[in-house]
């Protein structure tokens, strides 16, 4: 099995990044994820020459060309199994979108906590002990022309945040270019909805099972979409938050009008009886919304394409 390593760590995501894998449709291969820079530096032996290297946050492991991927088809990344490896952090600095510094008393001033994770669990103090719940935060794929930064997220995907994106998900990208360039990284150990603390969820680093298919990208997709066995899902970015619940909005009246037989303003009527939404992330450049419907409440798919 091939696998992504952290040899070389790409900081944005763009169409210049030289691939580090090739890959076929339906080959499974791994990636070692890079834990983000924080206070674990302070005691490890290799802190100062780790903080040179990670110029920047959520760092992908490379990156995947896909072979046979082009421009107008959709890849759908599942997301396999997740080992995480034995430390992890979380960091707030004193100010973030969530809780900005100027909140006076609420201001609680800078924060960290470095943990050991052992047989999936860590302990918080003395009182507490957490199970993991491990997630990918970053995937995506190159657009056209731009490049952006790893703390972005955009209709290509990239730092989504979202705690969906563990063993047994789907997301579903559009391709803009030859290889679709896969990148990968920004593991979570475990993350509440907001990701508050700006650093996590408990930051992690570990090894990532991963395969990717291709087919035709759906005419109404705009947006990254996720599927798993029980929901369907799409991912917006905006700021403010309420336009992201738009956008996400408008992607999912669309899915369900392409794919399940509804139209649009049934659609639209149904989603106020069904729909599961809310802010997974309050701390990147833009907020994401989380838009699901469980699929107890769809009915049978309509057209050939399968959402797995």
């Amino acid at each position: 099995m091939q696998t992504a390593t952290t040899d070389l760590l790409y900081f944005e995501t763009g169409p210049a990044n030289a691939p580090t894998l090739h890959v076929a449709p339906g080959e499974m291969y791994q990636v070692q994820t890079q834990l983000n820079r924080g206070p674990w530096l302070d005691t490890h032996p290799q802190g100062e020459e780790l903080r040179k290297k990670l110029r920047g946050g959520n760092p992908s492991s490379g990156c995947a060309y896909i072979t046979g991927a082009q421009p107008g088809q959709m890849l759908s990344v599942e997301i396999g199994s997740i080992q995480l490896d034995p430390i992890g952090f979380t960091n707030y600095r004193g100010s973030n979108g969530a809780m900005p510094g100027w909140m006076g008393p609420s201001g609680i001033g800078p924060q960290h906590k470095v943990v050991d994770i052992r047989n999936n669990r860590f302990r918080w103090d003395d009182r507490l002990e957490l199970e993991c719940r491990p997630m990918i935060g970053f995937v995506g794929v190159s657009s056209e022309y731009e490049t952006f930064n790893n703390t972005w997220a955009t209709r290509f995907g990239g730092n989504f945040d979202i705690q969906e994106i563990t063993t047994g998900a789907t997301v579903h990208l559009p391709v803009a270019v030859p290889g679709a360039l896969l990148h990968i990284g920004d593991m979570h150990a475990i993350q509440g909805d907001g990701e508050i603390c700006g650093a996590g969820g408990i930051e992690a680093s570990g090894l990532v099972q991963v395969t990717a298919h291709l087919s035709p990208a759906p005419e109404s997709m705009s947006w990254p979409r996720i599927t798993n066995a029980t929901h369907i899902a799409v991912a917006t970015q905006a700021r403010p938050a309420e336009d992201a619940f738009r956008l996400g909005l408008e992607q999912m009246v669309l899915w369900l009008a392409e794919d399940y037989g509804f139209e649009p303003g049934d659609a639209y009527l149904y989603l106020g009886q069904v729909l599961e939404a809310r802010v997974t992330q309050f701390v990147n450049p833009t907020f994401t919304y989380l838009l699901k419907v469980s699929r107890k409440h769809l009915p049978a798919v309509t057209k050939e394409r399968i959402w797995n």
